[in-house]
C-alpha cells in the first residue's frame, strides 16, 4: 500500500511539474474538447521534440463532458477546437462559451482554443479569458499547435508563481508591520512602567530632590521641537547617520537645557515613528525600525553626555 501511495503521489509531482529552461513537463496531461479525436500522432511528435516525451491525451466530445471531467480533476492544458461534425456556424460561438464557462468555474488551467477563422473582437474577447488562441485550417494538424500550446502552460505557470510570490509579499509585509507594532508597544511599555514606578517611588523622589536635582519635565514640548524631530527622523532614515551629527548633538542640547530627560525624549521618539509608520500603509516597516532605533541610541548618547557636562563640577 506505501509503494502504491508514494507512486502515485511521484505521478501527481510529475503531472505538476513546470516548464523548466523552455521544456514542457515529461509527462503532459492534455484535455482535448472536439467532436471527432483527431490523430495525435503529429501533436505527439511536436511534443516530444519539445521534452514532453510522454504525453497523456484525454478526448471529449462536448462541452458538458469537459466540464464535468475538469470539476473533478486538472490538467497541463485543455485544448478546444471549434469545429463541429456537420458543418454548423456556431462552432466558434460554441468553444467561446465553453472557454468562459471554464473560468467561471474557477478553473485556471492553460487553455488553447484552435479555429481556422478568429475575427479581431472575438480575439480580443478571449484575451481577457487568459486564453492562447491558434488560428489555422489544419486546427490539430497545425505545425504551430505545440509552440502555442508551450507558451499558454509557460504563461500559466509565470502567473501562478507570480501571485505566489505576491502573497508571500503581502504576508510578509503583513508580518513585519505587527512585529513593529508589538516592539513600539514593549518600548511604549518601558516608558508606562517608569512612570508607575516614580509614582510610588516616594523615597526616591524624595533624594533627587534634596540633591537638588530637578525633576524631568512633563510639559509638552513645543510644536517646534516635534516637527524639527519629524524632519530629523525621515532624514535619518532616509539618509542613515551621514551628517547629521552636529543636528543630533544639537537637538539633545536643546532637550538638555529643557530640562528633559531620556524619558521624555524616548516618547517623542515614539511618537514621531508611530506617525512615520502609520503614514506607510503596507509598504515594509523593517528598514524603519532599524534607523529609527539607531537614530534613538544616538540621540540618547548625546543626551547622556549633556546631562553629565551639565552635572560636572
Amino acid at each position: 500500500m506505501l509503494k502504491d501511495e508514494l507512486s502515485s503521489f511521484a505521478e501527481a509531482d510529475t503531472a505538476d511539474e513546470p516548464v523548466v529552461n523552455g521544456q514542457l513537463p515529461t509527462r503532459l496531461r492534455l484535455l482535448c474538447v472536439g467532436p471527432r479525436e483527431p490523430s495525435w500522432v503529429g501533436l505527439t511528435l511536436q511534443l516530444d521534440a519539445e521534452g514532453g516525451i510522454e504525453p497523456q491525451f484525454r478526448w471529449v466530445s462536448t462541452a458538458t463532458e469537459a466540464l464535468t471531467l475538469l470539476r473533478d480533476d486538472s490538467f497541463d492544458a485543455v485544448l478546444i477546437a471549434a469545429a463541429s461534425a456537420d458543418g454548423r456556424s456556431d462552432a466558434f460561438a460554441e468553444a467561446a462559451s465553453l472557454v468562459k464557462a471554464i473560468r467561471a468555474s474557477g478553473c485556471e488551467d492553460p487553455l488553447v482554443l484552435l479555429a481556422s477563422r478568429i475575427s479581431d473582437a472575438d480575439w480580443l474577447d478571449l484575451s481577457r479569458e487568459e486564453c492562447e488562441l491558434l488560428q489555422s485550417a489544419r486546427l490539430w494538424d497545425s505545425p504551430a499547435l505545440a509552440s502555442v500550446l508551450k507558451r499558454a502552460i509557460f504563461r500559466s505557470e509565470q502567473t501562478r508563481q507570480s501571485r505566489r510570490l505576491e502573497i508571500a509579499q503581502t504576508k510578509r509585509m503583513a508580518r513585519e508591520r505587527d512585529e513593529a507594532e508589538h516592539l513600539l508597544d514593549q518600548q511604549r511599555r518601558i516608558i508606562d512602567d517608569l512612570d508607575a514606578t516614580d509614582a510610588t517611588n516616594v523615597t526616591r523622589q524624595a533624594m533627587l530632590d534634596c540633591f537638588g536635582r530637578a525633576a524631568p519635565c512633563r510639559t509638552a514640548l513645543p510644536p517646534e521641537i516635534n516637527s524639527y524631530y519629524q524632519e530629523l527622523l525621515r532624514t535619518y532614515v532616509i539618509m542613515g547617520s551621514g551628517n547629521l551629527g552636529g543636528e543630533i548633538v544639537k537637538l539633545a542640547e536643546l532637550l538638555a537645557i529643557a530640562g528633559c530627560g531620556p524619558r521624555e525624549a524616548l516618547s517623542l521618539h515614539l511618537e514621531r515613528v508611530e506617525s512615520l509608520v502609520g503614514g506607510l500603509g503596507n509598504r515594509s516597516t523593517r528598514h524603519i525600525l532599524a534607523r529609527a532605533d539607531l537614530l534613538a541610541l544616538e540621540l540618547m548618547i548625546h543626551l547622556g553626555e549633556s546631562f553629565r557636562r551639565r552635572t560636572l563640577p
